[in-house]
């Protein structure tokens, strides 16, 4: 009378937590500029350059104002983007799990 010859038992894999990609998102690099700008010391109106302050002086000047004098002061600032980078929110995890026979 033949025996039967048991089959090996195999060997799987059983996966308790799924593997999970990274989380994450970009943020710009970069940094905030401003260039100056003269302002009038009587009224305080911005001018881009000094030449132009002038300009408003005289006129000033010939209605029998005194604005002869200005201050330079940053005007308005600007985002300037260098680069990026990757900021991770969240780590990738790998996937877990254990060995079974089957």
């Amino acid at each position: 009378m033949p025996t039967a010859t048991p089959k090996p038992k195999e060997k799987v894999w059983v996966v308790d937590v799924p593997a999970k990609e990274e989380v994450g998102h970009w943020e710009e690099e970069g940094y905030w500029k401003s260039d100056w700008v003269y302002q009038c010391n009587a009224c305080g109106t911005q001018f881009s350059s000094v030449e132009d302050f002038y300009v408003h002086s005289d006129e000033e000047w010939d209605k029998g104002n005194d604005h002869g004098s200005y201050t330079q002061v940053p005007g308005n600032t600007r985002w300037i983007v260098t680069g990026q980078h990757w900021v991770v929110d969240e780590p990738a995890q790998e996937e877990q799990g254990h060995w079974e026979y089957k």
